[in-house]
């Protein structure tokens, strides 16, 4: 993948009473223009969706209202998902790491960005939170 380099990344848990490990992942960093397509193709998903929902209520049911709540719903909706998928700069690989907690073995969901990113272990449930080192 283009604009991959390693980076090193603090990995702990919630918790912070712990000591945080340190480790050096592969994590893709996102260009100017990756992180506008990102959030332009988010955003029209989802105000096209919900636009497409509110119009076929509105042919199928004969209650204005759910059209008519749907669309200000989808004009709102619609540009907060574009700010939160901007502000995601890196997208990190699916990798595995050591629990802080537990010590075994999890994996990091494909297509996790941002940070701090978190995610479950399967293991014990505790949230492990990656952040810049």
């Amino acid at each position: 993948m283009k604009n991959t380099r390693p980076t090193p990344v603090r990995v702990g848990i919630m918790e912070r009473r712990r000591p945080e490990l340190v480790s050096i992942l592969p994590i893709r960093h996102l260009s100017l223009a990756e992180r506008l397509w990102r959030s332009a193709k988010r955003s029209l998903i989802v105000m096209g969706s919900l636009l497409l929902v509110g119009n076929a209520a509105l042919i199928l049911f004969p209650a204005p209202h759910i059209h008519l709540c749907l669309f200000p719903i989808a004009c709102v909706l619609g540009p907060i998902i574009a700010i939160m998928s901007w502000q995601d700069r890196v997208l990190f690989p699916q990798v595995e790491l050591p629990c802080p907690r537990c010590q075994k073995s999890v994996t990091i969901p494909e297509g996790i960005g941002g940070w701090p990113a978190r995610f479950n272990c399967d293991s014990c449930a505790a949230m492990v939170e990656l952040n810049e080192a």
